[in-house]
């Protein structure tokens, strides 16, 4: 079993659990355990992976299991709570005497229930979808390669610097990964990118997309409208980082922003076409985008990346002809 004790600042009480329930259970025990705090600054933050993980959440009091049924619903079947009160200095040994019981109890719990059966049954559609994703990119990789070459060309004719361009995305379980595209933009766009976010008339884009970006270079506004400058991802979905549907892979200063429940969407791979992308695309705002990855996170099912795909062509042929 996997135990994730939860409380406020994980200063004391969490990590004297902890430390607990290993010494408890002894050397040979089978149970792992970890600690995490709800405050933001709390030495290790609660997030969506840590609950996701975890088979049972072991939290210190109901205003923590209230939380966290705000915020991950689904995840609270999985909560147990302690009932410690914030009272308690790091080294006070009436802590050690109010948690030993507790933990005591919970070890048994442990003992006698197996870890969430529903793992590998959710392990099966991902393991199809995977394969679906292997399969589909290697045709689609061969067949666009005269494309590739060509594209390749013009813009090696269009402007200075790399055909390709790299950059740092967040994946699934918040692994960093290095996305691949066409190359859109000056050569040393990136640098460029804070002097313009400085001009107000750039609003929130420091968030997502800046209009009418004067970094874009002739050819690669026409690659944008038409999504060709994404074929290189199809390489990131070879190697296991992205899905061809998914949540779109966002930049790692996008997440300083995100509310607690737009941490779901790293429980799925991103992907090379999703929701956003076929329903709102440009007209969508940062945070609306951010909704409808949680959405499709939520809601995942092979016959969903069916549909979604489905629709893409359409949507692509849309936003070519209205951008």
């Amino acid at each position: 079993m996997n135990v994730l004790f939860v409380c406020t600042e994980n200063i004391a009480r969490s990590p004297m659990a902890e430390a607990l329930f290993h010494e408890l259970q002894g050397p040979e025990g089978r149970h792992r355990a970890h600690t995490v705090g709800t405050a933001t600054h709390a030495p290790r933050p609660l997030t969506t992976r840590e609950v996701a993980c975890a088979d049972l959440v072991a939290v210190m009091e109901d205003r923590h299991l209230e939380l966290i049924r705000h915020y991950w619903p689904h995840q609270a079947r999985k909560v147990v709570v302690l009932g410690v009160s914030d009272d308690f200095a790091p080294n006070d040994r009436h802590l050690r005497q109010t948690l030993e019981p507790r933990i005591r109890t919970l070890l048994e719990r442990c003992d006698d229930r197996p870890a969430v059966a529903s793992r590998p049954l959710a392990a099966r559609p991902r393991r199809a979808k995977r394969v679906f994703d292997l399969l589909l990119s290697g045709v689609a990789l061969v067949h666009s390669a005269p494309i590739w070459a060509l594209v390749a060309l013009l813009i090696k004719l269009d402007s200075r610097g790399p055909v390709f361009f790299t950059q740092a995305r967040v994946g699934r379980g918040g692994r960093v990964f290095r996305i691949i595209k066409l190359r859109t933009m000056v050569d040393g766009a990136e640098a460029k990118r804070e002097e313009l976010l400085s001009q107000s008339v750039y609003g929130d884009a420091r968030l997502f997309k800046m209009p009418s970006d004067p970094r874009m270079t002739r050819l690669g506004r026409w690659l944008r409208q038409t999504s060709l400058d994404e074929l290189p991802q199809l390489l990131n979905v070879l190697k296991g980082d992205m899905s061809l549907v998914g949540p779109r892979p966002c930049i790692r200063y996008e997440t300083e922003n995100f509310a607690p429940h737009h941490f779901e969407r790293f429980l799925v791979q991103p992907g090379m076409t999703g929701l956003w992308q076929v329903t709102a695309r440009a007209r969508s705002t940062f945070g609306e985008a951010l909704d409808m990855d949680v959405a499709y996170a939520r809601g995942w099912s092979l016959g969903l990346d069916l549909r979604l795909l489905c629709r893409t062509p359409l949507a692509v042929l849309r936003h070519a002809t209205t951008a």
